[in-house]
């Protein structure tokens, strides 16, 4: 007898999504060694909900959930005063902490990684054996589908919240709540689940004035030279105070303004006659460079900005307020976006330091900024400059390779009329790039500037990887998958105990890692399309679990498509993907560029989600196929890293080979299924 109660899945799928993405945003916004790892917290949400579902008959685990929230805020709480690094003698990273100093203590960061992520795990370890114990009370594949629905309305609900600002600390009490509501773990857990996600709270104090953005945690101070804004707990702008009176001679700022303007005083001698240069200007930010514009006689500034509260903090508090100046127009956009569907024309392309003061050693993932410096990206902004026009880098640079590879992008799109300065002034930026057509002679006349040191390749929208020197995994990486290997080989040894004779299932477990690599390769791919912004890998994400949904809607009405369809679709929508000219795509008007993407991305989520339910639904437990499946997009996260050594693009191979494996999983199990059937 199936009981009703169907809400209580979707609210529990509902709670397991919101809780993930507030670690995911909180954690990483409090301690800056988990910002390295971009996949962890994911890896974690999933290793503990598949450790769950495997535990779905086993005793209670519920005591895991306030005791996984009691160890994060812990951690975070901790992790606050610890600077954390692998080599103190290469990188002094206490200067990206906005309250320590030289003698803080340090740790290394693997430790700090693996802590986190086995207590995080902990709570979704008690969320996916209610999940499990729930499923098992309807049949397979609605069950299924009001998991799908709940992780949609989690989605879109935690979307929300971010699209006005409000904070992740917020989801931890909600989500207790949710649990609570579903699982109903008795007084004493319940209230223990309730306190610990309420003393999350206590996150909401902040030195300094803060606001959670789409993107960061955004803190600031002003101060008699401007006002200081850190982003994720690291130092990210200065706005300056240009009018600040002093001895023009040791005036600090003064320094800095000379520095600035050395693009706009050849940029005059390029660009003769009367100078009102119209200027773009890319990770405007609170307005820096938008002010260094208006100061040079700049008939119009276009000043592109990703994150709205830092604009809007340049709006209100920078010292200038050079966005109240009606010459400037502020445009909150993606940086790439706004160059690919550009039409106009400019006489100065600035890129603004954008995200490169946070420059560390291992952070080599895929970042708001990585598709700004690529060779593509450059063509972009070369496309757009008028006749006359000066390409401007400024940069911060901490590694002697970076020049090489700045300088050898920039190349790669403008050729050799390309010159790379290094300022003595290490403040804000030490690095100008500047680039023309080869043919403006004030320009060639410069002087040469630094020359290459030594082979750096350039970055490209394939390998956009710019704070790594060459294609390569960081042995930091390869310490997690060692990690991610073990907790693997834990949880099949765990499976074996609890459900024994029922086999590992590699046909689940392969189209877990296959998804997770899917939907990582489909939100890349999208970010380069239609912009690296929050909006869009929610729009994703969200599309991604509504196909899902009416994939799954199919197998349930009865669809009779043959598996052996289903699995050729799905490796030939693979092969598409990877054979699929980029560049086609992204000459297509927008209209043409979502009418291309949904089938040609949509396809494979499609058919791998088609053949998932035609699995599950021939399990005896949902809890032990859910379990394996998620145990299986653990290791598919981790997998993603490879991109780093293989490219983007190949990444789709990975995906294709993973799926094919899947495949002759299934082929295996419907085979022993038979020979135990007669």
């Amino acid at each position: 007898m199936k009981e009703r109660g169907s809400w209580r899945i979707a609210l529990v799928s509902a709670a397991i999504l919101c809780l993930e993405l507030a670690f995911i945003r909180l954690v990483p916004a409090e301690v800056r060694v988990i910002s390295y790892f971009t996949n962890l917290l994911l890896i974690a949400a999933f290793f503990g909900l598949g450790l769950g579902c495997i535990l779905q008959g086993a005793r209670s685990v519920a005591l895991c959930f306030p005791l996984g929230l009691s160890l994060v805020l812990g951690f975070v709480l901790l992790g606050r005063g610890l600077v954390f690094h692998d080599a103190a003698a290469e990188v002094h990273y206490w200067i990206q902490y906005k309250n320590l100093g030289r003698l803080a203590p340090d740790l290394p960061l693997f430790p700090a990684a693996a802590a986190i992520l086995c207590c995080a795990a902990l709570p979704f370890v008690a969320l996916g054996q209610t999940l499990a114990r729930l499923m098992a009370r309807q049949a397979r594949l609605p069950a299924y589908g009001w998991d799908l629905l709940g992780s949609l309305l989690g989605t879109i609900l935690f979307s929300l919240s971010a699209s006005v600002w409000l904070p992740p600390w917020l989801w931890p009490p909600l989500c207790a709540l949710a649990w609570i509501a579903a699982a109903k773990p008795g007084f004493r857990i319940g209230s223990a689940a309730l306190l610990a996600g309420l003393a999350f709270t206590v996150l909401a104090h902040s030195d300094h004035p803060a606001v959670w953005s789409p993107y960061y945690l955004v803190q600031h101070r002003q101060e008699p030279g401007g006002l200081r804004v850190w982003v994720n707990a690291s130092f990210h702008q200065y706005a300056l105070d240009f009018d600040a009176t002093s001895d023009k001679a040791s005036n600090p700022v003064e320094a800095l303004v000379r520095k600035w303007e050395i693009p706009y005083r050849i940029a005059k001698r390029m660009q003769p006659g009367h100078f009102a240069p119209r200027v773009l200007v890319l990770g405007a930010g609170t307005g820096n460079d938008v002010e260094v514009a208006l100061r040079n006689g700049a008939s119009e500034v276009v000043a592109v900005e990703i994150d709205p509260a830092i604009l809007e903090l340049g709006r209100t508090l920078a010292p200038g307020k050079p966005y109240a100046d009606p010459r400037v127009r502020a445009v909150v956009d993606d940086a790439r976006h706004f160059l690919r569907s550009e039409e106009g024309r400019y006489d100065l392309v600035v890129f603004g330091t954008l995200d490169s003061q946070t420059l560390l050693q291992h952070q080599a993932n895929l970042r708001l900024e990585s598709y700004v410096y690529t060779t593509e990206a450059l063509l972009d902004a070369r496309r757009i400059l008028a006749r006359d026009g000066l390409l401007v880098v400024y940069y911060s640079v901490f590694k002697p390779w970076l020049w090489d590879r700045l300088l050898a992008t920039v190349r790669s799109a403008f050729g050799v009329s390309t010159r790379l300065y290094r300022t003595e002034d290490q403040r804000l930026f030490n690095t100008i790039i500047l680039a023309a057509d080869p043919e403006n002679a004030a320009f060639a006349a410069l002087p040469e500037g630094i020359p290459l040191a030594e082979e750096v390749g350039a970055t490209t929208d394939d390998w956009p990887f710019v704070y790594l020197s060459r294609p390569t995994i960081a042995p930091l990486y390869g310490q997690l998958f060692l990690l991610v290997l073990g907790l693997l080989a834990a949880a099949l040894l765990l499976l074996r105990r609890v459900s024994p004779g029922r086999g590992w299932c590699p046909d689940l477990l392969f189209l877990g890692v296959g998804f997770t690599l899917l939907e990582a390769a489909a939100i890349v791919r999208l970010a380069l399309v239609f912009g690296n912004t929050w909006t869009v890998n929610a729009v994703v994400v969200g599309a991604v679990l509504a196909t899902m949904s009416v994939a799954n809607l199919g197998v349930q009405l009865g669809s009779k498509v043959s598996p052996g369809i289903v699995w050729s679709a799905l490796i030939l929508a693979v092969l598409l993907n990877y054979f699929f000219p980029l560049n086609w795509l992204l000459a297509l008007p927008a209209s043409g560029r979502v009418l291309v993407c949904v089938p040609l991305l949509g396809a494979p989520v499609f058919c791998a989600a088609w053949a998932f339910s035609q699995r599950f639904v021939l399990r005896e437990s949902p809890g032990y196929a859910l379990g394996l499946n998620l145990i299986g997009a653990m290791a598919g996260g981790t997998l993603e890293y490879v991109s780093m050594l293989i490219g983007l693009r190949a990444v789709w191979l990975l995906v294709l080979a993973v799926y094919l494996a899947a495949w002759l999983g299934a082929l295996i199990e419907d085979r022993r299924s038979a020979s135990a059937a007669r």
